[in-house]
């Protein structure tokens, strides 16, 4: 028997895919696949295989891969299960380099269905082809416009972080959030339940490309630990890993096996060991995509110290709890900084002791000062980081504001715009906060158009920070 190769960049840039199973019947995978392969101006031959249909939205439909007169690269399957089998074979015939298998029923639901998972493996090693799955929703490659998965093409947006989950379709919900605040993976790997290739055969394929700055990993075990350890650790050296370990609790694991099929340990046993290898731990699955973009955009953090411009006292309260509760100072200003926010024009009702509380001073409608004001707190060498809180009010999306607001809406915009400016002038992270998403907002949905990001927790705030502190001491 040949050893097996692994042959990874077909499954992102594919010269040609056949999708055995595809169909337009509404609210199938069939179709979903067929329907995200055709969002994007794919450049390579697109091969729907079905029986019973002469076209499948419009391509000349095969009633079977071996059929098709060109040659194949990659094959998507979107069969029943007891089915699958038999297309991985025929694929393997056909001389395709790689199957993903998006159909379900096989070791997340039972023994017997862990067997015919390695029956599928067996079959595609006696053809040197290498199988992505079962259990999957898919894969993406948004530079090759290759798009054969359940996400819509209007919740994706091309970066150069890349992803690799054996979990997927939670990732499609981080994807589609995280689209309206500029935010997504331009790569994308659904491992699913890794009856061939696995999580770690990807990580170690994403770190070698170059124009994969980032790596997100959504994982719920590790099938071979010193291998993953082995690879991550050569990768973290070279470009951040941001990892969120799911079923870290008893009744977590015991989800996830009946998830992906996965056994999975214990919280504090992985943890610590991915630590020592420089991996950045995700305290929450939604702090995959905020974390993966923040270690590649920002710049270092190299202290704990944070200063804090707010418009109100409460989110000053608020974020100097949470930076401090993840291990973060708010050190009381200097009196020669505090004497010089005084200069700037700041009346004395206004805390400048950090955080800085300009409450209802009236200078938020003042975008030069509120900037000076930063500008003189991150220059002072008295802070590691800074915060703007606070900003953007509530109004109405994609209409004019009343004249009268025209003028506020336009100093809250280059307040923001201004301290973003900062960040890169100072080479300090310095995070805009505020409580309203682009679609509540007017002024934050300009500014996430212009590529600001904002930040809406707290507690999101505090340990995007705290991950970039740490990262930054190990690197």
């Amino acid at each position: 028997m040949q050893e097996k190769r692994k042959d990874l960049d077909v499954f992102l840039d594919p010269r040609s895919v056949a999708i055995i199973g595809a169909t337009e019947r509404p609210g199938s995978w069939g179709s979903f696949i067929m329907e995200g392969i055709l969002s994007r101006p794919f450049r390579g031959k697109i091969y729907p295989v079905n029986r019973r249909a002469e076209k499948v939205y419009g391509i000349p439909s095969y009633g079977d891969v071996r059929e098709i007169p060109g040659r194949v690269d990659l094959v998507v399957v979107v069969t029943p299960e007891q089915s699958v089998k038999d297309a991985v074979r025929a694929s393997g015939e056909k001389r395709a380099r790689g199957v993903v298998i998006i159909t379900a029923g096989f070791g997340e639901v039972s023994s017997s269905g862990s067997e015919k998972q390695d029956e599928l493996s067996q079959i595609a090693r006696s053809f040197n082809m290498n199988i992505l799955g079962p259990n999957v929703s898919g894969v993406f490659n948004l530079e090759a416009d290759f798009n054969p998965s359940g996400s819509p093409v209007n919740h994706l947006i091309s970066t150069p972080l890349a992803a690799v989950c054996q979990g997927g379709y939670a990732f499609y919900d981080l994807l589609a959030s995280g689209f309206y605040r500029g935010m997504g993976v331009g790569k994308f790997i659904h491992t699913g339940n890794e009856c061939d290739l696995t999580a770690n055969d990807f990580l170690e394929f994403f770190g070698e490309q170059p124009d994969v700055k980032g790596i997100l990993m959504y994982m719920e075990t590790f099938r071979n630990g010193s291998n993953f350890l082995e690879i991550a650790r050569k990768v973290a050296r070279e470009k951040p890993i941001v990892l969120y370990k799911g079923g870290k609790t008893n009744n977590g694991a015991r989800a996830a096996s009946s998830h992906t099929g996965a056994l999975s340990g214990i919280r504090g046993v992985h943890e610590g060991v991915l630590k020592q290898i420089g991996i950045v731990n995700a305290p929450t699955i939604e702090l995959l995509l905020p974390l993966g973009h923040a270690v590649v955009e920002r710049p270092p953090m190299k202290g704990k110290r944070v200063a804090i411009v707010t418009m109100g006292g409460s989110w000053g309260v608020a974020l100097s709890d949470s930076l401090e509760a993840h291990g973060m100072v708010v050190p009381e200003f200097g009196t020669g900084l505090q004497k010089r926010l005084r200069r700037l024009g700041m009346p004395a009702r206004a805390s400048t002791k950090n955080p800085i509380d300009i409450g209802a001073s009236g200078l938020f409608w003042d975008a030069d000062r509120m900037v000076e004001i930063g500008r003189e707190v991150i220059f002072s060498g008295e802070a590691d980081g800074l915060i703007l809180h606070g900003v953007g009010r509530p109004g109405r999306i994609g209409q004019s504001p009343p004249p009268e607001r025209e003028s506020f809406l336009d100093a809250q915009k280059q307040t923001i715009l201004g301290f973003a400016a900062l960040e890169e002038a100072a080479k300090i992270p310095v995070l805009v906060g505020t409580r309203y998403s682009p679609w509540q907002s007017q002024a934050i949905h300009e500014v996430n158009d212009l590529g600001v990001r904002t930040y809406n927790r707290v507690e999101e705030i505090a340990q995007v920070l705290s991950c970039l502190y740490w990262y930054w001491q190990r690197h």
